[in-house]
């Protein structure tokens, strides 16, 4: 038997008896074997994991053979050791065959059940804990893997205190942490230095994005709003357009960025914006959360509170926002789990970048302008293919081009139908199309606005994105192609699960995305009940409530 399949041993019960942590193995393998706690050093200072080989710590494991094939663990955390407890690590279980660690996975039942295993044992008179906690990697995108989190705590009674700069081990690391320190100190006196000088009288909007080079979406159609109204005559406007998440940016850069930031009344942003954790705002300066998403599945900000890339607990940018606009009251929930902060700041006002949305003469224009630019798209119905990125952000984004089976899809298309791929900005490496499927397959990565390109879609495939909420309105049908969904929802983690919550018919594997495509099975009725439900309330003024409400001081 090939010592190659990583499904050769699989952990199918873990459950606890006061410190006794018992779980179940079974496996195909009926040769010797023994079982060892394996503490791999995979893991940077930068966060980002890496398969490695080497290994720090081997620690046994007793067991028992149930039957051929199973093993049973019921192991003593105090004693687990020998006498002690295990070091503080990341640790996995791994099936020693031939003087080889095969890493034990979990099966996906058990790892919907990890969150509710994690144990915090306090001693010391509350001084100090210990906590072991589970999560799971997934270095090869099919395999679980358990990682058991083994730490020893002590009580942080400055954990209001900003911790952007986190502790370092290395000398390189402490050069680095102590240079950063330095930048962050620089910045704040900056900005409170600049702000303290530029009186506040309530004129001076700026929109910002940190994610973008150019104002786009809700920014956009705010902003244009304050501008048809006359309004930019009462209220001086300023932008800020960079690139800045994941990237490296200029001191002047930053210098410039800080100074616009001091001296506004008002400040527009539309996404993950950190250098507002940097620094506490001047109490006169309201910042406005307008966010660029309706609403989606992944999970993002605090609902990641305990994962990879998880926020601090206090002073995160998110916690910075004065008000927080969302589409609908019913999402009001779900950007109280995301942004951290209390109900009362979020403004359901609708998204601004949708107020005209339906108007039937910019789809007409735009319908026509599209159809001269891309001729041979017309008379054929379009497929618009606009997944989420894998990986954990921006720097790491990918995704696997592997589950799309392009002769599949251009056998689909026929004469009648053309399929258009929208990968996600993060997602740097474009598709390779091959020069013979190009008359029916197309890339339009660098397409910058989606939402227009919906007026010609005849189906949108998505996965986890929010792309679907805008869509909804036109009630056309969405097919949600999710091969990695509980891997998904397992590790990178979702508000809901999708099966259930999907405004549309969910195919787990490619077969099943053809075969819908195919036969026009969409499930139809799950986005019409999903408009209903969310957008009763959508008049098409959301700008203009935002600026009422904000810049004007009418009541809600």
């Amino acid at each position: 038997m090939s010592l190659d399949n990583k499904m050769l041993f699989e952990i199918t019960t873990i459950n606890w008896e006061r410190i006794f942590f018992n779980f179940v193995v079974k496996t195909d393998y009926n040769d010797k074997v023994d079982f060892v706690f394996v503490l791999f050093k995979d893991e940077n200072e930068d966060g980002h994991k890496h398969r490695a080989e080497e290994i720090e710590q081997i620690v046994p494991i007793e067991y028992n053979q149930y039957s051929d094939g199973e093993y049973t663990f019921s192991l003593n955390v105090s004693a687990i050791a020998g006498r002690s407890f295990l070091d503080n690590g990341r640790w996995k279980i791994c099936a020693m065959v031939e003087n080889k660690p095969i890493i034990v996975n979990v099966t996906n039942d058990v790892a919907y059940e990890l969150d509710g295993l994690a144990r915090v044992f306090r001693y010391g008179k509350n001084k100090y804990a210990y906590s072991i906690s589970f999560d799971l990697d997934n270095c090869d995108d099919e395999n679980l893997e358990l990682c058991i989190n083994s730490y020893f705590m002590i009580a942080n009674n400055k954990w209001k205190k900003r911790k952007y700069i986190q502790e370092a081990f290395t000398l390189t690391g402490k050069l680095k942490r102590t240079y950063m320190f330095a930048v962050i100190r620089l910045i704040r006196v900056f900005y409170h230095i600049m702000a303290s000088i530029t009186p506040k009288d309530g004129t001076r909007v700026l929109f910002m994005t940190e994610t973008k080079d150019y104002l786009w979406g809700n920014l956009k159609y705010i902003n244009d709003r304050i501008i048809e109204r006359g309004l930019d005559k009462q209220f001086k406007l300023s932008y800020s357009c960079r690139k800045a998440v994941g990237n490296n940016k200029s001191a002047l850069s930053w210098i410039k960025t800080v100074y616009l930031v001091a001296k506004q009344d008002y400040i527009f942003i539309d996404d993950y914006a950190p250098i507002f954790g940097f620094f506490k705002l001047n109490p006169k300066t309201e910042l406005i959360q307008v966010w660029h998403a309706g609403e989606g599945f992944k999970s993002v900000g605090y609902s990641r509170f305990g994962k990879d890339g998880s926020p601090f607990p206090s002073e995160s940018c998110h916690k910075a926002y004065t008000y927080a606009l969302t589409g609908s009251k019913n999402l009001v929930k779900v950007y109280e789990e995301v942004f951290g902060i209390e109900k009362s700041a979020f403004l359901p006002i609708g998204m601004a970048r949708l107020d005209d949305f339906l108007d039937e003469d910019k789809i007409e224009n735009f319908k026509n302008d599209f159809y001269n630019q891309y001729p041979q798209l017309k008379n054929r119905k379009i497929v618009l293919f606009a997944p989420t990125f894998r990986g954990t952000g921006q720097k790491t984004a990918y995704y696997d081009y592997d589950k799309i089976d392009l002769k599949k899809i251009y056998e689909f298309c026929g004469d009648e139908w053309a399929f258009i791929i929208k990968m996600h900005p993060f997602v740097k490496d474009s598709i390779d199309i091959p020069e013979e499927y190009k008359d029916r397959i197309f890339d339009f990565a660098s397409y910058q606005n989606i939402n227009d390109l919906y007026y010609v879609t005849d189906v949108l495939v998505t996965d986890y994105s929010s792309n679907y909420y805008e869509y909804a309105l036109l009630k056309k049908p969405v097919l949600f192609y999710t091969y990695d969904r509980e891997f998904y929802e397992l590790t990178r983690g979702v508000h809901r699960d999708v099966k259930s919550h999907a405004p549309g018919k969910v195919c787990d594997t490619f077969e099943e995305l053809i075969d819908a495509l195919e036969h026009g099975d969409f499930e139809k009725e799950k986005i019409d009940k999903f408009v209903e439900d969310n957008f009763g309330e959508y008049d098409g003024h959301a700008a203009d409530r935002a600026i009422d409400i904000i810049l004007l001081k009418e009541e809600r």
